[in-house]
This record gives structure tokens, sequence and C-alpha cells, in this order.
């Protein structure tokens, strides 16, 4: 019971921050605002963070950094974010959502974050952790309080199985 508890903790927040950081990159762009419910959720920073972000901004960014197909690169780290943070907070396909989110954060550090180390602005402390909150979900499941766990529990009932 512990464990499902601190599985739902550990996806309802690492889902909620990716949410948040993929919405940005895939819906925002100059003139563009978040839903109302959105900015309530994460708060003043984030009708600028909006603003300022979206994937033509994203991907000049990343074109900026060699990586190749930035446009294309930039659609799939948002929806990574996005889908998978959504994915992480329902506890819906969490396994097969863990690893798009792993590999991307896994990119952003490499590509971002690395040379100013672990520690401090633009350090890769927050991406290290989001990446290891995704490899743990990858590694254990959601856990019990999960649609997942629902959707294991109604296949293993209709195929005659007992608990």
């Amino acid at each position: 019971m512990l464990r499902d508890l601190g599985l739902l903790l550990l996806r309802l927040t690492a889902g909620t921050v990716l949410v948040g950081h993929g919405y940005t990159k895939l819906f925002g762009g100059q003139g563009k605002h978040a839903p109302e419910f959105l900015e309530g959720v994460y708060g003043p920073n984030f009708p600028s963070a909006v603003e300022q972000s979206g994937p033509m901004a994203f991907g000049k960014a990343l074109e900026e950094m060699h990586v190749p197909a930035p446009a294309l690169a930039a659609y799939a780290s948002g929806l990574a974010e996005f889908a998978g943070g959504i994915a992480f907070v329902l506890g819906l396909k969490t396994r097969r959502a863990a690893p798009f989110v792993l590999f991307n954060l896994a990119t952003a550090i490499r590509k971002v974050h690395w040379q100013k180390g672990l520690y401090g602005e633009g350090g890769f402390e927050f991406p290290l952790l989001l990446a290891a909150a995704a490899g743990t979900l990858l590694l254990t499941g959601p856990g019990a309080f999960s649609l997942d766990a629902v959707n294991h529990a109604a296949g293993h009932i209709r195929a005659g199985g007992d608990d």
C-alpha cells in the first residue's frame, strides 16, 4: 500500500511538471494563452512561459544547438513531455510512455545542460530528477492506484482469473 502511494505521488508530481513543460513547447507562442485552469495550476510565471515558447521558438533553439530536424524534434520533445506527463498522471500506458520521456530528458541533459554541470543555473539536476522518475516508472510500473492497474484487473477478470 505505501509503495503504491509512493508511486502515485511520483507519477502525479512528475506528470504534472511534464505536462506544463510539454504544453509550452506544443501550444505556446507569441500571442498564445493557456486555459485559465492551467494558469491556476502552474502559477503566475506560466502565461509568460507559454507566450515565449512554442514549437517555432523551441525549434529555433534546437537548430542553434545543431539538433537534426529541429522542427520535428521540437514537436517530438513537446509530445514526449505533454503526452508522457498525462500518461504518468493517469497511470495509463505508463511503461510505454516512460521510455519516450526518458529519451527526451537524456537528450536534453546531453545537448543543453551537460556542459553546465549537475548543480546551478542551467545544470542538469532538474531534468535528471525527471529522468529518474521516468526510469523508476519504467522499471516498477505505475502501482495499484492507476488506470493501468484497473485495466489489468479488468483483463484478468475477463480472462477468468481470480485474485
